[in-house]
């Protein structure tokens, strides 16, 4: 299987906790009014939404694409857990898929943002030596006003001579400043966001 479909599946079984079949985005185009966000100083466009599972959004930068991307800001709405219990279990089930794909978790634990309120923050890495490079996928587990969401911000570090050195390197330079920006963030109001498969 393609690594851009299987990554694009993983991110399909994060949304259920558990591993799913391939998915490939059918060609439409982006719905009009459709939202964006800002990450990190950067802007990102919808790339594409999905209801395979659970309503999952992906966000990419100009000119990149949800099939070819440096990095990439997903949003998950989970409107099948609305209390604390619920969270727990969906952060589990997180875990659970990553560790069956194969990743390594290098952080996994309970935090509180600036308000107070407890979230789950995890870290994984995926190894694809394939492509050169490791996905790193930084999450963020939490509670909106209804239910829970969560919120992966994906870097693909590349080095065709050594890419892990080049991945370790990301993660010890960036991975504060991601986790911080994660810890600010808030759940969106997706409510008003499209949800038509594309």
């Amino acid at each position: 299987m393609p690594a851009t479909h299987y990554l694009r599946s993983f991110r399909l079984a994060i949304a259920t906790a558990t591993m799913v079949v391939c998915f490939v985005a059918p060609a439409l185009a982006v719905p009009a009014g459709a939202p964006s966000l800002t990450f990190l100083g950067k802007n990102y466009h919808l790339g594409s939404y999905n209801q395979k599972s659970k309503p999952m959004w992906e966000f990419t930068s100009t000119p990149e694409t949800v099939n070819k991307w440096s990095t990439l800001v997903t949003v998950i709405d989970r409107t099948d857990a609305a209390s604390m219990t619920n969270l727990d279990g969906l952060a589990e089930g997180t875990l659970t898929a990553f560790k069956n794909s194969g990743a390594k978790i290098l952080i996994a634990q309970t935090m509180k943002d600036r308000t107070g309120k407890p979230y789950n923050y995890i870290v994984a890495a995926i190894d694809e030596p394939q492509n050169h490079r490791y996905e790193l996928n930084f999450l963020k587990i939490g509670m909106g006003v209804k239910n829970a969401y969560i919120l992966i911000y994906g870097a693909r570090i590349t080095d065709p001579v050594d890419y892990k050195a080049k991945a370790a390197k990301f993660v010890e330079n960036h991975s504060r400043d991601i986790g911080l920006a994660l810890d600010a963030m808030t759940a969106p109001d997706m409510s008003r966001w499209p949800r038509t498969t594309f």
